[in-house]
């Protein structure tokens, strides 16, 4: 490299400003990321329309939801789901299970948010089976991996199913809708 390209190609010396300094090495700050609020909001936010989805049976919505290739794993159960259609398979029924069950509506209460990476996180949910009349008739927990496109939209890309624990009997029901409506005290 001739000593012409070495003088042209040189850093420009370093500017003193906001969060820098002069020494060899420095570097601007990049921009600050959102608030944990902000973060928990858009994560609710993507779970809000999930359960929308779910609750109305609306599967197109749901498929949208999701990036595909995914993973579902449980107890019992461990699938790769491999397309938007298997996503819609996965949950054409799931409104009507619930309904003759008498669950009409759920709500996402995240629990734990664990921010893996920038864009990927591990939200930790329960879902609350709720009747016409908003009483909760049991629950379920899952964990969601989402991993945030560039459009800053998340896509879930693997379920843990924790499972359900129903509530048992009349007076645990009453019991739940005395403390806080949710079963917990």
């Amino acid at each position: 490299m001739s000593q012409r390209s070495a003088r042209n190609d040189a850093a420009p010396p370093a500017k003193q400003g906001r969060g820098e300094t002069s020494r060899s090495g420095s570097h601007q700050i990049a921009s600050k990321r959102p608030s944990r609020e902000a973060e928990q909001a858009s994560v609710q936010a993507y779970l809000d329309r999930f359960a929308e989805a779910m609750t109305s049976g609306d599967t197109k919505t749901m498929a949208k939801l999701w990036g595909v290739p995914a993973f579902v794993i449980g107890a019992t159960e461990a699938r790769a789901v491999q397309s938007e259609t298997e996503v819609e398979q996965f949950f054409a029924g799931a409104k009507d299970m619930y309904n003759e069950r008498g669950i009409v509506g759920t709500r996402a209460e995240i629990s734990d948010l664990d921010w893996v990476g920038e864009d990927l996180v591990i939200a930790t949910v329960r879902w609350p089976y709720l009747d016409e009349n908003e009483r909760v008739l049991g629950e379920e927990s899952s964990s969601y991996m989402l991993l945030r496109g560039e459009d800053g939209s998340f896509k879930l890309r693997v379920i843990t199913m924790r499972g359900a624990s129903p509530l048992e009997t009349e007076s645990e029901r009453e019991h739940a809708h005395e403390t806080n409506g949710d079963g917990r005290l």
